[in-house]
């Protein structure tokens, strides 16, 4: 915080996140519904081993790009989602009626598939995960919907300035499509997640030649098949191995670290003072360090915005509330203080 505080003024730090304003930003990724049943914990059934709980409330949130494209929204005049719902065009309304008015929707129908639905069970008392239960078809496109997508992505992505990709495995981002995006001229920054649905099938590697990727350091250890070691030096590896401009590392209370195309690292703590869900955490860093990065803000800068980003989004639940330029603002006054 003393390093940005002897670098910039808070009136040239408000005036660099206002640049962000006249932004074009295209999102790709699988459309999720987060939904979060609460319930109360009665007890163990009385004839099998199995916990019985009663739902008390069910809310639902607009995840995956849908959440991304939510935390840019605050920050960019212009924002667009390139994604897949379900054959029946499930929630379609609902994403409608949720979103921001300056995010542009443009959605495809995906064969055999419900428009995809991650439906946490949550103790009602201290807000706990107690089961998660995905609605999902996790099959590639076919070869039509990769065409079209293929197609529409080329259209849209001459009419905005950067590509966010936010690639969950599910089944949408094919290896024709990444390798399509990783030859486009446009600056692509990308989040490969590894989840409970795709672990051991997801490959970073189909990307190549982009200009950003996120990852977190679970994920990294993964991608290179190292559970031990220096998570900076996998890092570089991973960096030459695809070929990226910049690679940031998320390592939850740790904070996070970026290497930039000078191969220089810079770290930055975490800043969350409470932890109510870390769900969505990822996305909201993800938004802001692409978007500060295309706008050339310094590594350290960057990654200063991306990481307080991230601690407001872990301090609310799930993706209910997008990150606000206002209080971003408020805290890093606050900081600088």
């Amino acid at each position: 915080i003393r390093n940005i505080g002897d670098k910039y003024s808070f009136d040239v730090i408000k005036e660099k996140v206002e640049e962000l304003n006249k932004l074009k930003v295209l999102v790709i990724g699988e459309a999720i519904i987060d939904q979060y049943v609460f319930c109360e914990a009665l007890g163990k059934s009385g004839k099998e081993p199995v916990l019985v709980l009663r739902d008390l409330e069910t809310q639902e949130y607009l995840g995956g790009s849908l959440a991304i494209a939510r935390h840019l929204s605050n920050f960019c005049n212009t924002v667009s989602i390139l994604s897949f719902l379900g054959k029946d065009n499930e929630y379609k309304s609902f994403i409608e009626n949720n979103i921001e008015e300056n995010i542009n929707l443009n959605f495809f129908k995906k064969h055999d598939s419900p428009t995809i639905v991650k439906r946490r069970f949550v103790d009602h008392i201290d807000r706990k995960k107690v089961l998660g239960v995905y609605s999902i078809n996790d099959d590639m496109l076919n070869e039509d919907e990769e065409g079209k997508f293929i197609e529409s992505f080329d259209k849209l992505s001459k009419e905005h300035d950067l590509v966010i990709i936010s690639d969950y495995g599910h089944g949408v981002i094919t290896p024709k499509i990444a390798n399509h995006i990783s030859n486009s001229e446009k600056f692509i920054s990308l989040n490969a997640q590894v989840n409970a649905a795709n672990i051991g099938t997801h490959n970073i590697r189909k990307y190549k030649d982009i200009n950003c990727l996120v990852i977190n350091e679970t994920e990294l250890q993964h991608e290179m098949r190292q559970r031990e070691g220096d998570s900076q030096k996998l890092a570089a590896t991973l960096k030459e191995l695809i070929n990226v401009n910049y690679i940031s590392v998320t390592r939850g209370k740790e904070g996070a670290f970026l290497i930039n195309d000078n191969k220089l690292s810079v770290s930055c703590p975490g800043f969350a003072t409470q932890v109510v869900d870390k769900i969505g955490s990822g996305d909201a860093f993800l938004a802001l360090l692409s978007i500060s990065l295309y706008c050339k803000f310094d590594s350290d800068f960057s990654l200063f915005l991306a990481s307080i980003a991230a601690a407001h989004s872990v301090e609310t639940l799930g993706n209910s509330v997008p990150v606000s330029k206002v209080i971003l603002l408020k805290t890093i006054a606050h900081l600088l203080k």
